[in-house]
């Protein structure tokens, strides 16, 4: 993806999320930090979330967590407390 792509992206990503609004009840709210649920934004930011996480903590921790398994933010792992289980 070109510069000017990535600039595009990053700069609608941000007018979606400085511009979140959701209803609750009969009332209209703005998000003021991450995402509200149920947006169309909000699986994409999750999965671009973790991920950037996964890439330093995985393999920082890779001996200690022999199975590890991520749907968008639902994850499932093992994690063992001592080298030789």
């Amino acid at each position: 993806m070109g510069d000017n792509k990535k600039d595009a992206l990053i700069e609608g990503m941000n007018l979606v999320f400085r511009n979140n609004l959701f209803k609750f009840g009969d009332t209209y709210w703005r998000q003021k930090s991450g995402t509200a649920m149920g947006t169309p934004p909000a699986p994409p930011y999750a999965t671009i979330f973790y991920a950037l996480h996964e890439d330093e903590m995985l393999p920082r921790w890779s001996q200690q967590i022999p199975f590890y398994k991520r749907f968008i933010d639902d994850v499932f792992g093992i994690w063992l407390t001592h080298e030789d289980p």
